[in-house]
C-alpha cells in the first residue's frame, strides 16, 4: 500500500514507519523538517505542516490509507496538531476518496465503567485533561466522518520491545492495562491496517 503518514518523526510514528517499510509498503510522510528523516527506499518525505489543509490534502491524494502518530506540543499547551490536524486529514480524505484512517490517543477518551469517558471521571489526573481533550476532538472528527477509522487509545507509552502480546478491548481499556511499549503501539496500528481490524472503534490496548 501507499500510506500517508503524519507524525513520522515521533516515537510511535517513527516505529510505524520502520515496520511498514520493512513489510514492503510505501510511505509518504509529512514533516516540518525534511532533514529529520534519513532517505531510504520506499519513503517520500514532504515538507509541510498538518495545520495547512491544502498541503495535507495534497499528501493524501492517491494514497490507500492514512496513519497519524501525531502528538501534542506539551501538557500545558498541547496545540492543535492532533485536533485540527485530524480535521484537515479527514477533509483531505473525503476530497480524494480515501477511506481508511488510523490514529493514536490516550486512554482518557475510552469509555469508563461508570459511564461517560474516562477523562471525565473524578479520578482522572487534571494535568492530562487538556491533552486528552485534543484527543477527544480528533476521535470525534474520525467518528463523525463515516470513514473506516480506528483510534488506538492507551495508557503510558514506554520504550520497550515489539512483543505482539498486548491485550485489546473495543472502546474500553483492558483490565489493569496501564502501559504498552512504543513498539507494540506501532505493531497494533500496522496489524489493524493490514488485517482490517478494529474499524469504527476506539481500541484500548496494553499489557
Amino acid at each position: 500500500m501507499l500510506l500517508a503518514l503524519f507524525g513520522a518523526t515521533g516515537r510511535v510514528g517513527g516505529c510505524f514507519l520502520d515496520y511498514a517499510l520493512a513489510d514492503g509498503h510505501t510511505i509518504r510522510a509529512l514533516v516540518r523538517d525534511v532533514t529529520a528523516l534519513a532517505p531510504r527506499a520506499g519513503l517520500e518525505v514532504v515538507q509541510g505542516d498538518v495545520l495547512d489543509a491544502i498541503t495535507v490534502a495534497r499528501l493524501i491524494a492517491g494514497t490507500d490509507a492514512v496513519v497519524s502518530g501525531l502528538g501534542g506540543a506539551g501538557i500545558d499547551h498541547p496545540g492543535q496538531a492532533q485536533s485540527q490536524g485530524m480535521r484537515h486529514i479527514i477533509a483531505g480524505m473525503e476530497q480524494h476518496g480515501v477511506r481508511r484512517v488510523l490514529g493514536v490517543a490516550g486512554a482518557g477518551i475510552l469509555d469508563s465503567v461508570n459511564g461517560g469517558l474516562s477523562h471525565d471521571q473524578p479520578g482522572f489526573p487534571a494535568m492530562f485533561k487538556k491533552v486528552s481533550d485534543r484527543h477527544e476532538e480528533a476521535w470525534r472528527a474520525m467518528r463523525d466522518s463515516g470513514l473506516d477509522w480506528t483510534m488506538v487509545a492507551t495508557g503510558d507509552i514506554v520504550p520497550g520491545e515489539r512483543t505482539g502480546t498486548y491485550r485489546t478491548l473495543a472502546d474500553r481499556s483492558p483490565a489493569k492495562a496501564h502501559r504498552i511499549s512504543v513498539e507494540d503501539v506501532a505493531d497494533l496500528l500496522l496489524r489493524s491496517l493490514t488485517e482490517g481490524l478494529h474499524k469504527q472503534t476506539r481500541v484500548g490496548a496494553g499489557y
